[in-house]
């Protein structure tokens, strides 16, 4: 396991957690194949899961934010695209030489500190952000 699910930082937005959640269980099951060596054709299959989990994060995150009219939606979606290049460019590198220790490391090494990383700064304000504004704290039509 990469991440222990109770070692997810959460924020004050449910829907976030929701969807932390669900890609930290995409992740566990895609770290747990690489370790164990499996086929390369499930490490494929979990791995696209795994690249089709986080844009579908990134685009619910930042649709919230755009709605909302979250004051730091630029700097937070280009951190986004960073990140969705970063991980396209690992997959790119896995299709092409299937090295499970290029997966391992970048897992391990770059994923891991930086979601734990985003999650407790970006997105805890722009959770804090969403949880006033769709509460009524605000008046903003989602």
């Amino acid at each position: 396991m990469l991440i222990p699910l109770e070692k997810l930082p959460l924020v004050a937005y449910s829907g976030m957690n929701d969807v932390h959640r669900r890609e930290l269980e995409i992740l566990n099951r895609l770290y747990e194949a690489i370790s164990e060596g499996r086929d390369t054709e499930e490490i494929s299959a979990l791995f696209d899961a795994f690249v089709e989990d986080i844009r579908q994060h990134f685009a619910y995150e930042e649709d919230l934010m755009r709605k909302t009219a979250f004051f730091a939606y630029h700097c937070h979606s280009e951190e986004h695209k960073r990140v969705l290049r970063e991980i396209e460019e690992v997959k790119r590198r896995w299709e092409e030489t299937k090295d499970v220790g290029v997966l391992k490391r970048y897992f391990e090494k770059v994923f891991k500190p930086w979601i734990k990383d985003h999650i407790l700064t970006m997105d805890t304000v722009t959770a804090q952000w969403l949880s006033q504004a769709l509460s009524g704290l605000r008046k903003v039509t989602v």
